[in-house]
């Protein structure tokens, strides 16, 4: 089974705040199920690269690289801006960050750091309060703030996904 391209996913955001307290725990759980995957698995299978696509190592480090911008389009979205900050969907700060020659507990520890950031961003908020959108640039549909942290949230399994077909 292959994991479905991410970039090809469409998103139905039709769902009320009544689930925010339901993402906020796959958000807060996505490190410690990370770490049950992973933790001990052997480094030759964390470095497997078939094809040339990531491996274990460079899914996690690249979670932890995207923690920044979901925290910016959060506070885009709370700044009222009309478009949410872009990403650079050729992933190069994943590709040149050398998360290979890392070992996988720091990866790990990495991604538990900044999303503890973003937990604290959304501990200082009331979320189901805000209910303004600012268009995904690539979407291009309008999104919540709650909007934003399903869609992370989904991108957390993909990536869990990707990480279970890769150790088998």
């Amino acid at each position: 089974m292959s994991t479905a391209k991410w970039f090809g996913r469409k998103f139905d955001f039709n769902f009320g705040n009544g689930k925010y307290p339901a993402i906020y725990e796959r958000l807060q759980q996505a490190p410690d199920i990370l770490a049950s995957i992973i933790l001990h698995i052997p480094e030759d299978i964390l470095l497997y690269q078939p094809d040339g696509k990531w491996s274990v190592k460079e899914h996690v480090g690249h979670l932890s690289i995207l923690e920044p911008l979901w925290r910016t389009r959060i506070q885009d979205i709370t700044q009222k801006k009309a478009v949410l900050t872009a990403t650079d969907l050729d992933n190069k700060k994943t590709s040149e960050a050398g998360f290979n020659d890392y070992t996988i507990a720091a990866l790990l520890r990495k991604f538990r750091e900044e999303r503890k950031i973003t937990l604290s961003l959304l501990d200082s908020m009331n979320v189901p309060e805000h209910s303004h959108t600012s268009l995904h640039p690539r979407l291009e549909q309008p999104m919540r703030i709650i909007d934003i942290l399903y869609f992370t949230a989904e991108h957390d399994d993909h990536h869990t996904a990707a990480i279970r077909e890769l150790i088998g």
